[in-house]
């Protein structure tokens, strides 16, 4: 008989003027938002219960509500940088991998309208098929995650939308921490409820910056790595073999056979 191992965690905060919670985080850990001032208040609440017997019944809930809320300074975070052109620096594990330009000067960028819709779709059916309803945060695929690896007892699967994945790329490092993905989810948060990008224009980044191989970033890159065409001319089964890339993608040799052929399970 399975033993009951129930574990219950609840948590809501009173609300809190929007300066004294950034300047309460701890230095070292929120670094990109610590300086960040604003008016209004902030009230944060979690609940969270999974019984561990039967982990599908796992709870879930969480909320972070403002109240005549206004960002008024963005500290040093430049948080507005992916309005405009800028320069965008990869690393693996700390170590510097190259920097590269996230614009038109760059010939490799590809704007959202030159990149073949079938492109797109594969990569929103496969990453975050609700990026363009949701605010940032999917609360039912972060649940759905933690069930996932509470059963396979080690991280399987990850619960970050589009959203979280870029602003982890563009403004976090890549160490994976609990520190870090908090701070993520609250730079998400800032970010989408108070508009700061389109969700276009997050959409078009994140395209020109995603690792589709070894040294290869961004859909302009890869297209003409793989097939030797522009983003535009990407067919349906060359886009979804690309989208299939982005959970493992320095990978993308072990999906050929010794022929060159994509192996059964691909194909």
């Amino acid at each position: 008989e399975k033993q009951l191992v129930a574990r219950q965690f609840y948590a809501k905060t009173e609300k809190i003027k929007s300066n004294d919670f950034f300047s309460s985080l701890p230095e070292g850990m929120f670094d990109v938002v610590r300086d960040i001032t604003a008016d209004g208040t902030l009230q944060f609440s979690l609940n969270f219960k999974i019984n561990t017997s039967q982990p599908d019944s796992l709870i879930f809930e969480t909320s972070f509500k403002k109240e005549k809320f206004r960002l008024k300074k963005y500290g040093s975070s430049d948080l507005l940088k992916m309005n405009g052109e800028f320069s965008h620096s990869v690393y693996e594990k700390e170590r510097f991998i190259r920097s590269f330009i996230v614009g038109p000067s760059n010939p490799s960028y590809a704007s959202l309208d030159s990149i073949s819709p079938s492109f797109v779709n594969s990569v929103l059916t496969s990453e975050d098929g609700n990026f363009y309803f949701h605010n940032g945060f999917n609360e039912e695929a972060f649940r759905k995650s933690i069930i996932t690896n509470f059963k396979a007892g080690k991280f399987v699967r990850g619960g970050s939308t589009i959203s979280m994945q870029l602003i982890k790329n563009v403004f976090l490092n890549r160490k994976k921490t609990i520190a870090r993905k908090a701070e993520e989810v609250l730079l998400v948060w800032l970010i989408e409820s108070n508009r700061l990008y389109s969700k276009q224009r997050m959409l078009e980044v994140y395209m020109n910056i995603i690792e589709l191989g070894p040294d290869v970033y961004g859909i302009g890159e890869a297209s003409s790595f793989y097939f030797n065409k522009k983003p535009m001319q990407l067919t349906l089964p060359e886009s979804i073999y690309l989208a299939s890339l982005l959970p493992h993608p320095k990978w993308f040799k072990y999906s050929f056979d010794t022929l060159g052929n994509l192996k059964p399970f691909l194909a």
